[in-house]
């Protein structure tokens, strides 16, 4: 009866630990992610905020969740309450497609906040990246992409080279993706004026 109970116990606990393997986070020092974020796109970020944390002191932390199932500026102000300034945080909510960067006062000088966030493909980082159609461009990606250039420009506005920035390679990407999308906006335009022009012929 001991051993009945004893097997029954133990395959509830591993149910309850398989249903809750969807919605387990990781957490590194420098990244809190789900599933939606590769590992190894992961440990390049801790790389380089572990680097810029050594050199400046400044904390540049990555929230990547699959669902916020909050408002992101108060997640932000919540998750900040125990850091340490100088700090910032790079956050994105995947379901409710949020992208928002919070910083300690001060920090936000260091950083062209408009331009990192910007959904235009000829100026963003991230976002043009996330809502690309393209398979081969996804969340880690865009928010490695995103990442590289905060650190990076914090880097440069104190004057420090940093060793694990991906800087021209971070570019390349970029401007490829944004080739890759002027090219089929323009492409759709020249289809719509036409079929324009052919309707009314």
């Amino acid at each position: 009866m001991k051993t009945l109970l004893h097997t029954q116990a133990k395959k509830l606990w591993l149910l309850c630990l398989i249903s809750l393997l969807p919605v387990l986070v990781f957490a590194k020092d420098f990244v809190v992610y789900d599933d939606i974020l590769e590992e190894k796109t992961a440990l390049k970020i801790e790389e380089m905020g572990q680097e810029l944390f050594a050199k400046s002191g400044v904390k540049v932390i990555l929230i990547a969740k699959k669902n916020g199932n909050e408002n992101i500026l108060a997640f932000e102000q919540n998750f900040a309450k125990d850091l340490t300034p100088p700090y910032a945080l790079l956050t994105l909510f995947q379901a409710e497609q949020k992208v928002d960067v919070y910083t300690s006062p001060g920090l936000e000088k260091e950083f062209d906040r408009e331009a990192l966030l910007s959904p235009l493909p000829w100026k963003g980082t991230i976002i043009p990246l996330l809502t690309s159609k393209k398979k081969e461009v996804g969340v880690s990606p865009a928010l490695l992409n995103g990442y590289a250039e905060l650190v990076e420009e914090i880097a440069q506005y104190r004057k420090i080279e940093l060793e694990s920035a991906i800087g021209s390679a971070n570019k390349t990407t970029i401007n490829l993706v944004r080739v890759l999308l002027y090219s089929f906006m323009a492409i759709v335009m020249v289809l719509i004026i036409y079929r324009r022009i052919k309707s009314r012929g």
